[in-house]
Formats: structure tokens, C-alpha cells, sequence
């Protein structure tokens, strides 16, 4: 029964994503700009923004990411509203592969969007362990959160005494369709308590990141976007972007490229995950 559930919502998702094809330009942009005279960034970036589409439906997580390029160093702009990267969010649901690696899943569904955007596109995956469940429910929180709800998830770990869990987001960003794609994990710490409601989202209301005394929801975004799984993502891409700004922004202007040619994948910028206990 299970099985065909899944396998039924795959196929209607398919059909969404063929659906939008044809009118995914149609779709809403959310347009930021700037440049950095400390960043990688080239002197007249205001010109130069690179144009990537974010799938998400999740309006507060495209607010998010786009707070952390354009206040971080290597994509910021000369206002806080302002950033290097032009960012089209995609409200669209893509077909998810059943997998607990959650980049096996943020790896397929970045592809699929670069596909369906015909040009770079930004994904991301979130998972919530609990050290307590041996690392369930990871990459379906998702689905967890909505049957259960906060307040089920707090009531999960009622009967162990362990509440740590740890957050991780994984990015991925394809840099053009049918390319490879690059990944970035940002990883998070913290304590399940009883639901405080506030202005966050999912389960931000149990979760209290290690070193704090509050959880997400009642944290500012600003807050939020300092110790959260997916600001330390994000900065991450945002490192890549900056070093890679001029050889995207040719191909954007419709340069040919050979595969990854051109692009840097230094040690010290790709995937630098933060450590998962």
C-alpha cells in the first residue's frame, strides 16, 4: 500500500514538472542585485549578476537564502537587499527519488531543475536526525512533519531521554543542464524541546540550536541565518559563486563550454561540509 502511494505521487509530480515546462518563465522572479568591493566580485557586478533559479514552494526558505547572499562576503551587494545573484524561485514540486542519502536526493532534483529552467538552477534538502532513532527521519522530515506536526515529533522522543538531534541541509546547484552538479552541507546541532510557536517554519518550533537558549521560530531571521544548517550552506555556495563569478557570467552571455572546464573545485570551497556527529 505504501509502495503505491509513492509510486502514484511520483507520477503526478512527473506530470506537474512536464506540465510547467513549457510555461516556467511565466513563473514569478524575486530580482536581487549588487556587487563587493571586499568580495570576489567583479567591479561592475551590478551588470554582472548571474541569473539562477531556486526550486522551492517554501517562500520563507528563497527570504532566507537570499538574506545570506546579499549580506555575505563573497556575493553581498551594496545594500542589504541587494546581491551578485539574480534569483528566480520556481514553486514547483519535483519528483523525489525514495533515498536516505540526502544528497543522492538534492543531487537528482537539482539536475531535473536545471532541466526545467533551462539554465542554472539551486536545490536543497533538508534532513532532522534524531541521535535517539538512529538518525531517523532524516531526509523524510518532510513527510513526518506533516502527518505528526510539531508537537508529534516532540512526542516521539517522550520516552528517551536523549533529545539531541542534528539539522543538515544539503545544497545543490547545477550549473547548467545535464551538468554534474556541485554539493555544499551545512550541519547544525541542537535540542528537541516542546513546540514554541513563533514566526518560523516546520519544526523550527522544537529545535534549539547548540549554544543557544532559543529555538528558530522565536529567533530573528538575521538570528536564524547564523548557526541554521542552511546559512552555513549557503555561505558555502556563496564562497563557490564568488570565485567562480566570471567564467558562469560567460556562459550565461552564451560563451560554450566543455563540461566543468573553467571551473574552480578547490578543496577549500567545495563541499566544505560542517562535521555530523
Amino acid at each position: 500500500m505504501f509502495q503505491q502511494i509513492i509510486i502514484t505521487t511520483m507520477i503526478k509530480q512527473l506530470l506537474l514538472l512536464l506540465a510547467l515546462s513549457s510555461s516556467v518563465r511565466a513563473l514569478s522572479t524575486n530580482n536581487i542585485s549588487g556587487n563587493d568591493n571586499n568580495g570576489i566580485v567583479a567591479s561592475n557586478a551590478v551588470n554582472q549578476q548571474l541569473r539562477i533559479s531556486f526550486v522551492t514552494g517554501n517562500a520563507m526558505k528563497a527570504r532566507e537564502l537570499n538574506m545570506i547572499l546579499a549580506e555575505y562576503g563573497a556575493t553581498k551587494g551594496p545594500t542589504p537587499e541587494q546581491s551578485m545573484v539574480d534569483i528566480n524561485v520556481l514553486s514547483v514540486s519535483l519528483p523525489e527519488i525514495q533515498e536516505v542519502d540526502t544528497e543522492a536526493i538534492a543531487k537528482e532534483k537539482a539536475m531535473l531543475g536545471a532541466q526545467l529552467a533551462n539554465g542554472p538552477c539551486v536545490v536543497e534538502d533538508t534532513s532532522l536526525q534524531f541521535r535517539a532513532l538512529g538518525g531517523m527521519p532524516g531526509p523524510y522530515i518532510k513527510w513526518f512533519q506533516q502527518s505528526l506536526g510539531s508537537d508529534g515529533l516532540y512526542k516521539i522522543l517522550n520516552a528517551y531521554e536523549d533529545k539531541t538531534a542534528t539539522a543538515v541541509c544539503t545544497l545543490a546547484f547545477c550549473p547548467y543542464p545535464h551538468a554534474d552538479t556541485v554539493l555544499f552541507t551545512g550541519a547544525t546541532v541542537g535540542q528537541i524541546i516542546e513546540p514554541v510557536e513563533g514566526r518560523g517554519f516546520g519544526w523550527d518550533s522544537i529545535f534549539v540550536p547548540e549554544g543557544q537558549s532559543k529555538p528558530f521560530s522565536t529567533m530573528t531571521i538575521e538570528e536564524k541565518n547564523k548557526s541554521s544548517h542552511r546559512g552555513k550552506a549557503v555561505r558555502q555556495w556563496a564562497d563557490w559563486l564568488g570565485v567562480n563569478q566570471q567564467e558562469l557570467w560567460e556562459r550565461q552571455g552564451g560563451r560554450k563550454a566543455i563540461g566543468h572546464q573553467g571551473l574552480s573545485f578547490s578543496q577549500d570551497i567545495q563541499r566544505r561540509k560542517s562535521s555530523i556527529p
